[in-house]
């Protein structure tokens, strides 16, 4: 049976839309090692009005964790008529949900192994320093358009399935004003600010391909003690993004969302309105929707909806009352 009663802090699950579930089960669980956590095949009801779609556009879905791990988990959604993916044609810097990290052991062994498969890789493996850690990372064009991170930190390894592979301890999302995201991850998620960085200098500028007196503003939130289920918001200053966000909408394909298991809906939802108060208009893409009580693959659970103020939708699903 699937548990709620996990960190609050920390994201659940990803949405990612799939054409083919036997493809995305042999990725996620055969290759990175995953296991399956619920299972549903056939229709959602509860899901297609959530979403607007009619009965019967959802076909299967699947919630994922890596083993050892209760959240930072991937939810596989496969749809009747699945819609154009959501990063087609997108470039770097443009608005909308980005990618999807996944921390492994012995990069080296897992680039290759990947390559041989007949996997792409945009680059080689590269190497940087934050907050005084080396990393090594690397992305590949994963199915659906989905870009795929592999990092690996020296001298703090991440938990990792049997096969090398830890999925997710954090998806990226680009926005055009990260003190906007900001207040709404922690004043109405109650997320903690885990990391931030502000890059600029000509270096910088030639790497990621800025104009002059660009700059790249990182931020990582979730929970200080919990290295998995963490948002990662980049805003690239000094270029003209184009917003996608509106893409992400079922049944799109690749990463749509985000879900958290919270105990309080109703109290997420009065800090919503208290910062919609203070900031206005822009606090918030649209208003929250609260759906009620609905039967889901998460269960019989209360659902609400929240998008971010770039556009990046949050499904919250609350726990059972003690």
């Amino acid at each position: 049976m699937l548990s709620l009663n996990i960190n609050p802090k920390a994201f659940a699950y990803v949405l990612i839309s799939v054409t083919d579930m036997d493809q995305a089960l042999d990725l996620w669980v055969s290759r990175f090692g995953m296991e399956v956590v619920v299972r549903r095949r056939g229709d959602d009801p509860g899901l297609s009005r959530l979403w607007g779609l009619a009965e019967g556009d959802i076909l299967d879905q699947a919630l994922l964790v890596t083993p050892g791990r209760r959240q930072g988990g991937i939810h596989l959604v496969r749809f009747r008529q699945p819609g154009p993916a959501v990063r087609e044609g997108a470039a770097p810097t443009d608005l909308v949900p980005k990618s999807v990290d996944i921390a492994v052991y012995d990069i080296q062994s897992r680039f290759a192994e990947l390559e041989a498969a007949g996997f792409k890789f945009r680059s080689k493996i590269g190497r940087f320093e934050t907050d005084g850690i080396v990393v090594h990372e690397v992305h590949m064009n994963g199915p659906e358009f989905v870009n795929i991170v592999f990092l690996e930190m020296e001298g703090k390894p991440e938990h990792v399935s049997a096969k090398g592979y830890g999925v997710a301890p954090q998806v990226i999302a680009t926005t055009p004003d990260n003190l906007g995201e900001k207040a709404f991850f922690e004043q109405v998620l109650g997320l903690d600010e885990t990391s931030y960085h502000r890059f600029a200098g000509p270096e910088v500028e030639r790497t990621i391909g800025l104009p002059p007196g660009g700059a790249l503003d990182v931020r990582i939130f979730g929970d200080s003690d919990y290295d998995y289920g963490r948002l990662e918001i980049v805003q690239y200053e000094g270029v003209k993004s184009k917003d996608l966000y509106s893409r992400a909408t079922p049944p799109a394909r690749g990463f749509l969302s985000v879900t958290f298991f919270v105990k309080d809906i109703d109290g997420v939802l009065r800090r919503a309105a208290s910062l919609q108060q203070s900031r206005g208009a822009g606090a918030m893409r649209a208003p929250p929707r609260d759906h009620g009580v609905i039967d889901t693959i998460f269960g019989q659970v209360r659902l609400a909806t929240l998008i971010s103020p770039a556009g990046l939708v949050v499904l919250l699903v609350e726990q059972p009352k003690d």
